[in-house]
């Protein structure tokens, strides 16, 4: 039996491997996408947020080393050289220092690093810083693509980790849903060869109902033949004993079919004929064809009753075990009718 998946065209597979299926893997994708994206940017952002706390700290660590630098040594002279020896250091996060005088009114910065430009960002951080004959105001400003490079590098290891987790979930879901279609569709097969071979049950049932109705009819059609032929019918088995004959008996020999059933039919035989009979069984058995012969059969009454009686017999044989006994009938000689 060919299967109904063969059967379909490829449209009709996707759509049949779409519902309710392959739903599933893109719920997996979805899913795993959104998730990936909402944890990104909570990253980035904790991590924009960690950057600025490092540099909060490092903008607290420049105002600390002013304050012990001045304390180990007070800028009384050349205080733009000073500062230029204070933050010679490099300062990765921070894009300018500047440092200012509040002790007059100017625009010129005491000192500063990068780019000479106003500083408006909203990052930066300013501090007063008194020492004993000035008076400062000193201002970072981070540099924003560090900021935006630790961000990006969050962002992109968790849309990295992200996306290769759920493409995983997605190749299983696939796999999954594909052995589950295909199982599916063994099953309707399945199915559907249990529904065929349910049918052909059923349909052999009535024809073997139909088939024992008529062995029934035959049967008795052929019980009600040999009572309308008035002959005696027997089968005998290798021995010559009776296994069946037939209710004509009780007719013939004033006894029941029952009390025959076992019995030698030679014991039925007249004495002087049981030679001939069993010669006859003889040749029956060998040559294979019915054979004819003119004896007398006892009654219940053997001393008054004796019925002179045409026997046929035959052999029967069968194809696994050969041969299997004898069938006879038995019909009143011409003497008697």
């Amino acid at each position: 039996m060919e299967s109904t998946s063969l059967n379909r065209s490829p449209g009709q597979y996707i759509r049949s491997l779409w519902y309710p299926f392959l739903w599933v893997p893109l719920v997996v994708l979805v899913a795993g996408l959104t998730v990936t994206a909402f944890t990104a940017e909570q990253l980035a952002n904790h991590t924009r947020i960690l950057a600025e706390h490092a540099y909060r700290a490092q903008h607290d660590a420049l105002v600390n080393r002013l304050h012990a630098e001045a304390v180990a040594q007070s800028p009384e002279r050349q205080v733009e050289e000073w500062l230029a020896s204070v933050f010679s250091m490099p300062y990765p996060s921070l894009a300018a220092i500047r440092v200012d005088t509040l002790e007059r009114h100017t625009k010129m910065p005491l000192f500063q690093t990068g780019p000479l430009v106003p500083l408006d960002d909203s990052r930066s951080l300013r501090s007063e810083i008194n020492l004993d004959r000035h008076h400062w105001l000193i201002t970072t400003m981070p540099d924003n693509t560090v900021f935006r490079q630790r961000a990006n590098t969050a962002r992109y290891a968790t849309w990295t980790a992200g996306t290769m987790i759920t493409a995983i979930g997605v190749a299983l879901t696939l796999f999954l849903s594909a052995r589950i279609h295909t199982l599916s569709d063994q099953l309707s097969d399945r199915q559907l060869a249990s529904e065929k071979l349910d049918q052909q049950l059923g349909n052999m049932q009535v024809e073997k109902s139909i088939l024992r109705q008529a062995l029934n009819d035959s049967e008795q059609r052929s019980r009600d033949l040999v009572a309308l032929s008035g002959a005696m019918i027997g089968e005998l088995d290798e021995q010559g004993c009776i296994g069946f004959i037939s209710a004509t008996a009780a007719d013939w020999l004033q006894r029941a079919p029952a009390d025959l059933s076992e019995t030698p039919f030679e014991e039925l035989v007249a004495p002087e004929h049981r030679a001939n009979f069993r010669k006859a069984l003889a040749a029956a058995r060998s040559e294979k064809q019915m054979h004819r012969i003119d004896l007398e059969l006892l009654t219940a009454d053997q001393d008054e009753n004796i019925v002179p009686a045409t026997l046929r017999i035959l052999a029967l044989q069968d194809p696994v075990h050969g041969f299997a006994g004898y069938r006879i009938s038995a019909r009143p000689s011409a003497a008697t009718t």
